[in-house]
């Protein structure tokens, strides 16, 4: 096969790897061999820039389809990622035939120390992760529990490392590393497997409920807004105007939220969570409407966990706050968004998750991007938590690949996870990464998602206690690839 050939396949291969929501999963897993190959085979100059390029091609893709290519912050970690992962195939290139028996893993390292850096520069979650594009693979997802979503990444890559390695080398020469590669693919699809198997969720559910507002009650607030000529998302402008105006413009909404809570609750539902921000409060008026969904929660014995935007007097004059309220009424927590997006001129929260009782056991909250942060849900695994509730608002881009982000923080763990996405896809998933429930925005008038998830006992995992070991050993291991290979080959 020639160079031209291979480059072509590797990077269409790569545009369907990307995750998108379009992404083939075995994309993911077939794309690496071609690029590889190519860059065993190319003159070193070219192979570097011309894997390079078919990265970028890939990031711009990615970047395009979930609508972040404007934005400067976005496109310039993620060309720092192209960079990261362009090295992994450079190593591979320079390193793995002088490296010897261990040749193969010369690139899954490096490729997880490349994204496992670039969560730890850009702060950017884990976004990036060539494993994340397996949610749907729940054998492999078991995986996390352990190494986190890095450990998927690993697995894929090597398995491209060991193909190429055959494809370049001759399969004699490489049969000890297929052969030891076949076995760690079985023992991680068997112990996935039995995981699944004997591990079950407990039986013990809790119903909950997920509301968005109606597009009716959307459509009343914007107009409304119109009217008085002020844009929800100029959060200056908003709190400016007049109050009394502002107020009756986010009236409908807030008023659709809380009717849809009480119907939930007659309907059986015990927690009712609202999606982030759709709901907008001013600061004059929210207490107010905590002491009415309070008393809604009192006379039905639910929780409520309320999400909306604040607009306060003081720059920079929003907040992004999750609030839970008891079945007393009265407030359990306040959380302000630990990550705001770029899109979020907003002051980030103090990154404590905040915990409460519950007759279904330790509740905990975060807010839509902050999911993307395995160390915000490990710190609520640290306090006992048996349930997370996510309240979000994505867009139609991101709609996909947010809702299955999810999967691993709730594997990795080991509680169930609901999140309530207005503009995206709301999803319930249990503590081992199957979806129990979903819910799409766009593809309803009115976006309810109803669950069943099992709580209590908590599932103790090894990700949960000991955290990125497995990234830092990757980065350890990346580091010393070089001194290794030249101490051998002197």
């Amino acid at each position: 096969m020639n160079q031209r050939l291979l480059w072509w396949l590797g990077t269409a291969l790569l545009l369907l790897a990307v995750h998108t929501d379009w992404n083939v999963p075995l994309a993911a897993w077939v794309f690496p061999i071609f690029l590889l190959h190519y860059a065993r085979r190319a003159p070193l100059r070219r192979a570097v820039l011309m894997v390079g390029l078919s990265l970028l091609i890939g990031q711009v893709f990615w970047l395009g389809g979930t609508g972040l290519l404007f934005v400067l912050p976005a496109l310039l970690a993620f060309t720092l990622l192209v960079l990261l992962q362009t090295t992994a195939f450079a190593a591979d290139r320079l390193l793995a035939e002088r490296a010897g028996p261990v040749g193969t893993l010369v690139f899954p390292v490096t490729l997880v120390a490349g994204e496992y850096l670039f969560t730890l520069i850009t702060g950017f979650g884990d976004f990036g992760a060539l494993g994340s594009t397996q949610s749907g693979n729940l054998p492999l997802l078991q995986v996390a529990s352990v190494t986190g979503v890095y450990g998927l990444t690993f697995v894929l890559a090597w398995f491209a490392s060991v193909v190429n390695s055959g494809w370049t080398e001759g399969w004699p020469q490489v049969k000890r590393s297929i052969l030891v590669h076949v076995c760690l693919v079985v023992v991680v699809f068997a112990a996935g497997g039995a995981r699944l198997l004997f591990d079950a969720p407990t039986t013990r559910t809790v119903r909950i409920a997920g509301i968005s507002p109606a597009a009716e009650a959307d459509r009343a607030s914007s107009d409304a807004l119109e009217r008085i000529g002020v844009k929800y998302w100029r959060a200056q402008e908003v709190s400016a105007a007049d109050p009394a105006a502002v107020g009756a413009a986010f009236a409908p909404v807030t008023e659709d939220l809380v009717s849809r809570t009480r119907r939930q609750a007659s309907a059986g539902a015990k927690i009712v969570v609202w999606p982030e921000t759709h709901a907008r409060v001013l600061e004059r008026d929210q207490a107010a409407l905590l002491d009415r969904v309070g008393a809604e929660a009192k006379q039905a014995g639910i929780h409520v966990a309320l999400a909306y935007a604040l607009y306060t007097a003081q720059a920079p004059y929003i907040r992004n706050v999750a609030v839970l309220v008891d079945p007393s009424g009265e407030v359990r927590w306040t959380y302000d968004k630990t990550h705001p997006t770029p899109m979020e001129p907003m002051t980030p929260g103090s990154g404590v998750v905040p915990t409460a009782d519950s007759p279904y056991g330790r509740l905990a909250t975060v807010i839509c991007y902050d999911a993307d942060f395995p160390d915000l849900a490990r710190q609520a695994a640290d306090k006992d938590t048996a349930l997370l509730l996510v309240p979000a608002n994505d867009w139609a881009g991101f709609a996909t690949l947010h809702a299955e982000k999810v999967t691993f923080r709730a594997v990795e763990s080991g509680f169930p996870v609901f999140r309530q996405a207005t503009h995206g896809i709301s999803t319930a998933v249990d503590s081992q990464g199957r979806v129990l429930g979903k819910a799409d925005y766009f593809r309803t008038d009115q976006q309810t998602l109803v669950a069943d998830l099992p709580v209590q006992p908590r599932t103790h995992t090894v990700y949960g206690t000991i955290g990125d070991v497995f990234a830092w050993l990757c980065l350890a291991a990346a580091v010393l690839c070089p001194l290794w290979t030249y101490r051998r080959n002197r």
